[in-house]
């Protein structure tokens, strides 16, 4: 399960980030998780419950938005949403290749929500 290894790397991106907060406690993380980033969000949310309890983050929530998959076509241009992760056909043209993946591939921290008190 890389999941454990990716909300390691996380905290330690945290533990930085929170230098800049010092003398406050971490709220809440807030990750996007592309469709295509090949991350299953449960893995994820298991991941932190096993690694946060007894750490400078104890009751810290993690919140996973899921990003869907928005592509632009390559032929005709058309931007759309596939029902599929491997077959694409652009509901304008049916190209089925040469699309650019415009949404859907990352995974990143989108925010971080600290407590406000000292």
């Amino acid at each position: 399960m890389h999941e454990m290894s990716i909300v390691e790397s996380i905290l330690g991106i945290l533990r930085e980030e929170m230098v800049k907060h010092e003398g406050h406690k971490l709220k809440k993380v807030t990750l996007k998780n592309g469709r295509l980033a090949g991350v299953v969000t449960e893995a994820l949310q298991f991941a932190w419950e096993a690694l946060i309890p007894g750490g400078e983050f104890d009751g810290a929530e993690l919140e996973v938005i899921e990003v869907p998959v928005k592509v632009a076509c390559g032929e005709c241009g058309e931007v759309f949403s596939p029902e599929h992760n491997r077959c694409m056909p652009c509901p304008k043209c049916d190209a089925l290749l040469g699309h650019q993946v415009l949404e859907g591939k990352e995974l990143l921290i989108a925010s971080i929500e600290v407590d406000d008190q000292q």
